[in-house]
């Protein structure tokens, strides 16, 4: 069976998700083809349901959001096939591409991301986290966190062989946790650093293509983490609500404005800078960590 092109298993198509409790919340290490099941899944769900959230969180990769985002969206009605979804969106700002040393703003916006689908009244919610699963690193801690704030009724786990045991041990004896196990489908093929980084530079290069100057006078803003105005770093316009207006790039800045890059169109009242932990070559959009 295919889907975009992309070959999908016959234990992918043999599985009942009728039965499937939301939220459901896709475990899985790097290249273990857990978004191309997400993207599987989410048209599974969105022929039984009127309205399917999807949750982004693969902040590295993103299946349809920019890299150091998280991204949801939720669907227009049922059987609407096609990916992404094609209703309403939110974006909030993490600032890396990867959750290592930013945890807390993960869970700050997939907080933000469970309060928007709960308003959007989403029938099923499903939620693609990140590869990080290492326990060095803090990803079995990320993802007991994840648990802990979704609650989830079902967590699907794509393992090649023990790594997501740390997580998958405790898991299997939770009460009310429909646990799905399935292997890493052979087709699944490791991409390089390099592809990786080739792939959010095609992002930034695509979302900062009508980007225009722009002088912000942060004095009047609030703007976190700091004021270190670095050419290059990436940024966000929040608006009130916390959420992305669109994402900036710094070009220079003086006692009084920050001059920035962005394609912000101007629709809604900025209310935050919210500055990143990363730089974007503007030549080559490739990012690198500060």
């Amino acid at each position: 069976m295919h889907q975009n092109d992309i070959v999908i298993p016959e234990t992918w198509r043999a599985l009942d998700v009728s039965g499937w409790r939301s939220p459901i919340l896709l475990f899985g290490a790097s290249d273990s083809g857990k978004s191309t099941f997400a993207r599987y899944l989410y048209n599974r769900l969105a022929a039984q349901h009127d309205k399917v959230a999807f949750i982004d969180a693969d902040i590295g990769q993103s299946s349809f959001g920019l890299p150091a985002t998280i991204v949801a969206a939720v669907s227009q009605g049922r059987g609407a096939q096609g990916f992404p979804p094609g209703g309403v969106r939110r974006v909030s700002f993490v600032g890396n591409n990867t959750p290592a040393g930013c945890i807390a703003t993960v869970l700050l916006g997939l907080y933000r991301m469970k309060r928007f689908v709960q308003r959007e009244k989403a029938e099923a919610v499903l939620v693609d986290t990140s590869g990080l699963v290492d326990p060095a690193h803090g990803g079995t801690d990320l993802k007991w966190a994840k648990v802990e704030l979704f609650r989830p009724c079902t967590v699907v786990a794509l393992a090649r062989e023990q790594e997501l045991e740390p997580l998958l041990s405790p898991l299997r004896h939770l009460p009310d946790v429909n646990m799905v196990e399935l292997p890493v489908c052979d087709a699944v093929r490791p991409r390089t650093t390099e592809a990786r980084r080739a792939y959010r530079a095609a992002c930034y290069r695509a979302h900062f293509a009508s980007a225009q100057r722009l002088p912000l006078a942060y004095r009047q803003l609030a703007v976190f983490p700091d004021r270190e105005f670095i050419p290059g770093r990436l940024a966000a316009l929040e608006g009130r609500d916390g959420f992305v207006l669109a994402l900036a790039l710094v070009e220079s800045a003086n006692d009084v404005a920050v001059w920035l890059r962005t394609p912000w169109s101007g629709q809604g009242q900025v209310a935050a800078l919210r500055l990143g932990h990363l730089c974007i070559d503007l030549a080559t959009f490739q990012d690198a960590r500060l």
